[in-house]
């Protein structure tokens, strides 16, 4: 009876990404709450924005858009250049609330 040749598996090798480090821009997009997210919005924006959302909205975030859009028109500069983007995620409901053009 032979021998069966047992041969060595090799892991196959890994390709080296030819970036050291992908760039990444924090400050576009930032996590107000856990299940809000705001885009290209000032820090000063986002600021009000948290402690808005955290007293002033009750409920389903979905029940709270007409109430965050009033939030944003008495409080921010050029509010119809803001709109808030809701979808169901993997962990339930989430909007991103993004300022278009400047």
């Amino acid at each position: 009876m032979a021998k069966k040749k047992t041969e060595e598996i090799k892991e196959p090798k890994v390709l080296q990404n030819a970036f050291k480090e992908v760039q990444k821009d924090n400050n576009f997009v930032t996590e107000i709450l856990k299940d809000v997210t705001a885009i290209n919005l000032s820090e000063q924006e986002i600021t009000k924005l948290k402690v808005m959302l955290r007293y002033e909205t009750k409920g389903s975030l979905f029940d709270s858009i007409a109430e965050i859009y009033r939030l944003i028109a008495a409080n921010f500069k050029s509010p119809e250049k803001v709109i808030i983007i809701p979808f169901v995620g993997t962990r339930g409901e989430h909007l991103n609330i993004q300022r278009i053009g400047y």
